[in-house]
Formats: C-alpha cells, structure tokens, sequence
C-alpha cells in the first residue's frame, strides 16, 4: 500500500527528477535583502496601477517591473554565499 505524501513531497520528488536542487539555505541578511526588493517593487507596481489604471501597456510595465524584481534577487541569491 503507498503512502499519501503532501503537496511539498510530490514536489520535491518531481523537483529532483527534473534534476533540480534545493535551493541553498539562505542567510537571515540574505533574506531580509529579498524582502526589502520585494516591498520596493510591490510599491512601484502598486504605483503603476494607480497612475496607469486603465491604460493598456499597465499589464507590460508590470511585468518589466517584476523582471527587474526576479533579477535583482537572483542576481543577491547567486553573488553571495550561504552561511
């Protein structure tokens, strides 16, 4: 008889077939980091909704601002080392 795994094991199992790691453990600074980036840009996409309400490039500007967003974190998460 199988066992019932969660929706986070099925994951990780479907993660590592893909050939995927697990991230790397990150640092406290590391991650306070990210969460700053994140509130920034939710302020300037929040921004771009208010000024660009119904303008039709609103949905392209967000998604340049959630690029810029993913790089900036990427960028953190590849140029420094776990503690």
């Amino acid at each position: 008889m199988s066992e019932i795994k969660s929706s986070y094991e099925i994951a990780m199992e479907k993660m590592k077939s893909m050939g995927i790691d697990d991230s790397p453990l990150l640092s406290e600074e590391l991650k306070n980091e990210i969460a700053e980036i994140r509130c920034e840009y939710d302020a300037k996409v929040a921004e771009k909704k208010i000024l660009l309400k119904d303008a039709p490039e609103l949905p392209g500007e967000i998604r340049f601002l959630e690029q810029e967003r993913d790089k900036k974190i990427q960028s953190l998460k590849t140029g420094k080392q776990t503690e």
